[in-house]
């Protein structure tokens, strides 16, 4: 066994440990109503019932519905709304979560299981991070400041803090069990094999995981672009070679929801039109501005959108923002700005995508301040959390802080002379 494969079983090991010592520890949360729909969902599939059709089986529908085992007042009140929520995701997932349900028909081995991916996603962020950054300590007054050993190792401890002792993973994803963490280990992973020399891994194995990723989270749809620029600066016949990876992509993705069309799409039209056009919820960065400006918030949330979308093109233009960052900037603008019905386990795949696809771009003094942000806000979230209870409130407020923060950085990037050097070296590295 090589020294690097200890340690990424050594990650998996931690990451697995604190998630089984957190799971014996909430027993309460095995009644949790989002695990509760996921189970409602995973018995569907498991009795060979498509999600997507409320008519199909209605009686078992009802009996569903009705059973003690998996009983919550809210969800189960009407056949409506339970059917609404039983589909209320993706077809992957849903598939997913069947197979969960067929096999142990358990809450524990949803939580489980959720834990054991998740402790995969923390090895991959690791292994990203040591493999694809190519970090040097960034030029700034302040992490300059820091002990040399700790500028030197801060990409493992940042790859640590993001995954295997993730405090937001640690409640939005085994203490509260969400299978988000899944979502984004297929859309980090989707990216980390787009950019290899080897073509099984390249061609085959990275648009699979893509097409995986869409047909389970949706969201992958926007590193899409990421995956086929690496594609093609990575491959003779670039162009070729692109079409074929879109190919096997779409079939990955077509594969995974094409029995439950087209029942599917007036489901997404319905969610994706409830998600745009309602007022803010959840964590919705947008929250506290309707409460506060009910009246005109609207017109500030779409200037930010413009600016923010403004930014990127400009900074595109000027050669001073390059893929890597803006196909992260648009799965943060649609997953954290866009939307205003997101909880922190959804936002929480765009936040980390984001700071490890700058590092991945080399933007290493952007990556250090917006990880030093985010650790500070995960690290009271946990505990707040775990010892008084979810405030979504809180979420909405610093997503709020967070964008303005990003986007001042933005225009700083694109427009000062304080990242010039930076910007060079990531473009001639990439």
């Amino acid at each position: 066994m090589s020294d690097r494969t200890k340690i990424y079983l050594w990650v998996f090991l931690i990451a697995m440990s604190f998630r089984l010592v957190m799971i014996f520890h909430s027993p309460r949360q095995n009644e949790n109503i989002d695990l509760k729909i996921y189970r409602d969902a995973g018995q569907l599939v498991a009795n060979g019932v498509n999600p997507y059709d409320s008519t199909d089986h209605v009686k078992l529908r009802q009996q569903l519905r009705t059973d003690k085992d998996n009983y919550d007042p809210w969800v189960c009140s009407t056949q409506d709304r339970w059917n609404y929520y039983a589909f209320s995701n993706l077809p992957l997932a849903t598939l997913f979560f069947g197979g969960i349900e067929y096999c142990f028909a358990s809450p524990l081995a949803f939580r489980y299981t959720f834990a054991f991916f998740d402790s995969l996603l923390a090895v991959l962020i690791f292994a990203f991070i040591i493999n694809k950054w190519r970090y040097r300590i960034p030029k700034n007054r302040i992490l300059n400041k820091l002990p040399i050993k700790l500028q030197q190792n801060l990409p493992l401890l940042i790859g640590l803090s993001l995954g295997a002792l993730s405090p937001i993973l640690l409640i939005w994803g085994t203490y509260i069990s969400e299978p988000k963490g899944i979502g984004l280990l297929l859309i980090l992973s989707a990216i980390y094999f787009s950019d290899s020399s080897n073509k099984t891994l390249g061609l085959f194995i990275s648009p699979v995981l893509l097409g995986f990723s869409v047909a389970f989270v949706g969201m992958g749809v926007f590193i899409g672009p990421l995956c086929l620029y690496n594609i093609y600066k990575n491959n003779v016949n670039g162009f070729r070679k692109i079409i074929f990876y879109c190919l096997v992509s779409f079939l990955a993705c077509i594969i995974s929801i094409a029995p439950f069309l087209p029942e599917l799409i007036q489901m997404m039209i319905r969610r994706i039109g409830l998600a745009v056009l309602d007022q803010p919820q959840h964590g919705s960065m947008w929250l506290g501005l309707f409460k506060v400006l009910p009246n005109s918030w609207t017109v500030i949330r779409n200037i930010f959108i413009l600016m923010f979308v403004g930014i990127n093109i400009i900074g595109f233009l000027r050669k001073r923002l390059d893929v890597v960052v803006v196909s992260a900037n648009l799965l943060f603008l649609f997953t954290c700005i866009y939307l205003m019905n997101g909880s922190m386990d959804r936002m929480n795949i765009a936040l980390v995508a984001l700071i490890i696809l700058l590092g991945y771009g080399q933007l290493f003094g952007i990556t250090t301040i917006l990880w030093l942000v985010y650790l500070l806000y995960a690290l009271f979230s946990f505990f707040y959390s775990y010892y008084h209870n979810i405030r979504q409130d809180f979420d909405g407020t610093f997503m709020l802080f967070f964008s303005i923060l990003y986007l001042i950085i933005l225009v700083v990037q694109t427009f000062s002379q304080h990242f010039k050097d930076e910007t060079k070296h990531s473009y001639s590295s990439i």
